[in-house]
């Protein structure tokens, strides 16, 4: 990352204008793209189909003249695409600053260091937020000391280049040359959007071998059963905790969701309670995983196994109850269980159009939390879903544009299960979502709705959209 390439590049729109074409073109207008969506995008542009990387930037005030450099900086990168979280914008007079440094760095996606000279002297000397701010990445980076998280950048330094001593030796971006501010915006931009100039290529068959290349298992494979993978004392513990909590409410209707996966994972709770903040689609209520950080008893607890959060409203004299539960372990195992949506109207009903928009968005939140946590693509995905509380319910629709005939089912309970790949994830989504709904359909009476149904419900919420 020390070296631009020799590729020049000229401002514009986006920030950017090439006079010379990169190799990969194709990446250059999916960043493109991005930037565009995150600036002008729908909501659900935002929050679902894509998601602005956060970034924060850590410096030290060393000068008028620095400060504002580093001010145009966050400023030409949110023009590309990046939630920059600077303390110029988003810090206030009599807010805490070390609640805002120490949350800014770890809900960040990337933190970009710029190491003057000055910076690196106060955060070794633990002088000042600099020196603060060394305290909070030191934590993280002995927490895992492969990560990627922080990116340093070279601006004001000796001439002998430098970094704080708590990086280690981390590859970092040269911007010390004003006339290459374009080429090494580019390369930071790059790096922070996972859009790198040259990719690595796939790897291919032994030709020595004397045999054929085999294919990867297909999603039916037996690799992860689920029946081995959720019936574990993990899951029976969350499961039990989450009972105990929407007993309470005397709810009589509930959907719980487990997945698990392939490739475990051995990841730390703050790792994980970024990827859930960076999954949530809010769309359609409250988005599954949710995290309330207004309440301190809604909030997202660290434990030694992972995470999890419990959000229990029992408000009767406004009429809101409702009841989420979410566990997140550090080898990547999810729970859900929550109230459904249809007892906020009437306990008598299941509504077909909304239990697709529900599972739509637990396979969009599954598929991004696995991506954020740095799954493989190959990886196999594991999804049980549950249904809780559907005798003497009637199955209608919600909406008044879909006419459904009501029938109503004399089974309490509904569990169905898929094995999906992360990477076709979002091409099967549609059909994922009828094989786990179809069966809990078919017990209202043999009800049954075609392919097209799904497919217009689940792309609609796919664009933001419920219709």
């Amino acid at each position: 990352m020390g070296k631009s390439g020799g590729r020049i590049y000229s401002r514009g729109i986006f920030g950017l204008v090439m006079n010379e074409k990169l190799d990969t073109t194709k990446v250059d207008a999916a960043l493109e793209r991005a930037a565009h969506k995150s600036v002008f995008g729908t909501r659900g542009e935002r929050s679902g189909r894509f998601m602005a990387p956060k970034a924060f930037i850590s410096y030290s005030h060393d000068s008028p003249e620095h400060k504002s450099w580093v001010l145009k900086l966050a400023t030409d990168l949110r023009a590309i695409g990046v939630d920059v979280v600077l303390d110029q914008w988003d810090l206030s007079l009599g807010q805490d600053v070390s609640l805002f440094m120490q949350r800014g760095i770890s809900e960040a996606d990337r933190v970009v260091l710029v190491c003057s000279s000055k910076y690196v002297l106060r955060s070794e000397k633990g002088v000042g937020g600099a020196g603060f701010e060394r305290l909070i990445v030191t934590t993280e980076v002995v927490q895992s000391i492969d990560t990627t998280k922080f990116i340093p950048i070279l601006r004001g330094s000796d001439p002998v280049k430098k970094l704080p001593s708590f990086l280690g030796p981390r590859l970092y971006v040269d911007f010390e040359n004003d006339k290459e501010y374009d080429a090494k915006l580019v390369e930071l931009a790059r790096e922070i959007h996972g859009a790198p100039a040259v990719s690595k290529p796939s790897l291919g068959p032994n030709p020595f071998s004397g045999m054929v290349a085999q294919i990867a298992p297909s999603a039916s494979a037996s690799a992860l059963a689920p029946e081995d993978r959720f019936d574990n004392s993990w899951f029976g513990a969350a499961e039990s905790n989450a009972r105990a909590g929407i007993a309470k409410l005397n709810f009589t209707g509930l959907m719980e969701l487990r997945v698990g996966i392939s490739q475990n994972l051995a990841k730390s709770q703050i790792e994980l309670l970024n990827a859930v903040k960076q999954s949530e689609v809010r769309t359609f209520g409250w988005p599954i995983g949710i995290t309330l950080e207004n309440r301190d008893e809604y909030r997202p607890r660290p434990y030694g196994d992972g995470i999890r959060a419990e959000v229990s409203i029992g408000d009767k004299s406004t009429g809101r109850q409702s009841y989420d539960y979410w566990s997140l372990r550090s080898n990547g195992d999810f729970y859900l269980l929550q109230s459904l949506f249809e007892d906020t109207r009437t306990t008598s009903k299941v509504f077909f159009d909304t239990r697709i928009v529900r599972i739509t968005e637990c396979l969009m939140f599954i598929e991004s939390l696995y991506n954020k946590l740095g799954a493989p693509s190959q990886t196999q995905v594991a999804v049980r879903v549950k249904h809780d509380g559907l005798k003497n319910r009637s199955l209608e629709s919600v909406s008044p544009y879909r006419l459904v005939f009501p029938r109503s089912t004399t089974e309490n309970e509904s569990r169905s299960e898929i094995i999906a790949i992360l990477g076709e994830m979002k091409r099967t989504r549609a059909e994922d979502v009828r094989k786990l709904l179809g069966p809990m359909f078919m017990l209202f009476d043999y009800s049954q709705f075609a392919p097209t149904v799904y497919d217009e419900i689940v792309r609609n919420f796919e664009q933001g959209k419920v219709i």
